[in-house]
């Protein structure tokens, strides 16, 4: 189906001086989209996915949980426990805002791209001192065991016990690994973590190093799981950008880690700083599905506008993924925009089409996704030039006045 809209809405828009009121530009990503010069698109697909200049950082929701005996006795006292977990969680922020190149394979040309996604510590209740951090006592459950016969680290009833608001909040349950454990030769008491649903158990954090930075890349490992990444080692990892390699944690003089060692978050080893755009692209694809867990995840902070920046489309620009944006939309006289997928427009917000810009929709739904109103799309045009909104399959226009029939 093919459908040319011409003056749908027109109205004078009257142009600001304010300083204040900046513009982004969009970056022309088809060197690292391969797709884009194929003309296919496929919205579940992680390469549409990739953080770019429209990706605003992804807050996700953290609490934590502080296990121990009924004694008191075997984990952090609490104020202790508050300021280590904070200092970790900044430095895995840090971490995330700084990623790296990946180092294979070696000379690989892989782009380095802006994680935006971040850890935010919330309340998982309404008690006006829930600060998100809590204290749980409980002689069968408080520990860590990772090997042997009582190895409990795949074990759910801790979680299924302790876990608050595990729908929409990962929780982090910080564990001793187990007196008998440790007091053997064999068992050692090792910084250690595994991801079960939307939770994860953490270990290692008493009997090890002091300092909290050192367990900021075990976090970030476990996160990664959690929002769907594989150990990036494998060969099905899904993703073309991280190669084989005998995943050696460091450089030694022997064979197979006689070469330069990975980097990638994915992977045991000593950096663990860095994410492909596939990787990114698998985690942002998810925080853009709607009613998937990943997006119940993060903090809902698309449903409303904000008028610091103006998005200025001013050259052929396809957006092939889903995309929730925060600000007014603007294309420029003669400029096309092509939409294939979901695009959820802030409360009060608009699409301007300036004389002769096209707004081309394949399959496209335009709304708010918090049920907010939005202003829909202003068509412009001047003498007998006017923009146009051209239609390809079913597209929809939701909660705005504008329409497509």
């Amino acid at each position: 189906m093919y459908k040319n809209l011409t003056g749908i809405l027109i109205l004078l828009i009257c142009c600001s001086c304010s300083p204040k009121v900046k513009s982004i530009i969009l970056k022309d990503l088809s060197t690292i989209d391969p797709l884009k010069k194929q003309g296919v698109h496929n919205c579940n697909d992680p390469l549409y996915y990739f953080p770019d200049s429209l990706t605003n950082i992804r807050y996700l929701r953290i609490n934590v949980h502080f296990m121990d005996d009924e004694s008191g006795t075997r984990n952090f006292k609490m104020d202790e426990g508050k300021k280590f977990i904070r200092y970790l969680i900044s430095n895995a922020n840090k971490r995330l805002s700084e990623n790296k190149k990946m180092n294979l394979p070696v000379g690989n040309t892989t782009a380095t791209l802006a994680t935006q996604y971040r850890y935010k510590i919330v309340a998982a209740t309404n008690d006006p001192n829930d600060d998100g951090f809590y204290k749980h006592y409980d002689d069968k459950l408080y520990y860590y065991v990772n090997k042997g016969r009582n190895k409990n680290n795949y074990d759910r009833k801790l979680i299924d016990k302790y876990s608050i608001g595990s729908d929409s909040i990962i929780n982090i349950f910080i564990l001793p690994h187990h007196p008998d454990s440790v007091a053997t030769e064999h068992y050692k008491a090792t910084k250690t973590g595994i991801a079960l649903g939307t939770s994860l158990k953490m270990a290692g954090m008493l009997e090890g190093d002091p300092e909290p930075w050192k367990y900021a890349t075990l976090l970030n490992h476990e996160v990664g799981h959690i929002l769907g990444l594989s150990h990036s080692w494998l060969r099905y990892d899904r993703c073309d950008d991280t190669p084989e390699h005998p995943n050696c944690w460091g450089r030694t003089n022997e064979p197979p880690c006689d070469t330069i060692p990975s980097n990638n978050m994915m992977d045991y080893n000593a950096e663990q700083m860095a994410l492909t755009p596939c990787q990114l692209g698998i985690v942002h694809k998810g925080f853009n599905k709607i009613n998937s867990k990943n997006r119940k995840l993060i903090t809902r902070d698309w449903c409303h506008l904000d008028k610091s920046k103006t998005i200025i489309i001013d050259k052929e620009t396809n957006w092939y993924g889903s995309k929730d944006i925060t600000h007014n939309i603007v294309v420029k006289e003669n400029v096309d925009l092509h939409i294939y997928c979901r695009i959820s427009m802030p409360q009060n917000s608009s699409i301007t089409l300036m004389p002769g810009a096209q707004l081309f929709l394949y399959d496209a739904t335009l709304h708010n996704d918090c049920n907010l109103q939005w202003q829909g799309i202003i068509v412009q045009s001047k003498k007998d030039i006017s923009a146009q909104i051209i239609c390809y399959g079913k597209s929809e226009l939701l909660n705005c006045t504008t329409s497509i029939e």
